[in-house]
């Protein structure tokens, strides 16, 4: 029964992980189009992603209630809890993110803006999506491969911490003129909520470290 529960509830948080990838991709598309204007698709794409966010809330509180029902060794269950919970956290500030994209427009700030917010997405894109390989192969067992994606989210939260600064330089040139100050103070924020999620998959990291080097999953 306890190896039973645990490789379920490791399944569940691997298709926790798999909807994060889902998640960044709308982002993505999210940002794109309001870099192009395209309001519409912006507002149906986000929309899309609420209801991911949604399904994702759902399945964490799912792999909670299977890790709560005590079979497993409280060290353990702390760690897929807590894993858990930070790879929501991921899924939240993409969705966070998205919230705030919705209530301004890219596509009239500056040109610095606009290509450090380009850049910025992409690298959140491979951030997501290597983390999602590093809970892939966590789950595998191949430890010494998930420590390595691991080492690699982190490089990649720090490349974003450099376009974070960037993007913040971008910000502190604006004028009145050029960008309204409530505008403004949306993109402070958006630029926030990107870095966050970067910080939240090291975060995610930072605990499959945990589990690899301390305790096998079966």
């Amino acid at each position: 029964m306890k190896t039973r529960r645990k490789v379920q509830a490791i399944s569940m948080v691997l298709d926790h992980s798999k909807a994060t990838v889902m998640a960044v991709e709308l982002l993505d598309r999210c940002i794109n189009f309001s870099l192009q204007g395209k309001r519409e698709d912006l507002v149906r794409s986000f929309d899309v992603l609420q209801l991911k966010e949604k399904e994702a809330d759902l399945l964490k509180r799912k792999i909670i209630g299977e890790l709560a029902k005590g079979d497993l060794p409280v060290s353990e269950r702390e760690d897929l809890m807590r894993l858990a919970r930070q790879i929501d956290d991921v899924i939240d500030w993409i969705n966070e993110t998205g919230r705030i994209l919705v209530e301004f427009s890219l596509k009239d700030m500056p040109d610095e803006v606009r290509n450090t917010t380009g850049e910025m997405a992409r690298v959140i894109k491979r951030c997501v999506i290597k983390l999602d390989d590093c809970i892939e192969m966590l789950t595998d067992r191949e430890f010494q491969d998930a420590l390595k994606a691991a080492d690699e989210v982190e490089r990649l939260e720090e490349q974003m911490d450099g376009l974070y600064q960037r993007g913040r330089r971008a910000i502190s040139g604006l004028t009145t003129e050029s960008v309204e100050i409530g505008q403004a103070i949306l993109l402070s924020d958006f630029f926030e909520s990107l870095e966050n999620i970067t910080d939240r998959c090291e975060d995610s990291c930072d605990e499959v470290r945990v589990i690899a080097v301390t305790s096998p999953l079966i």
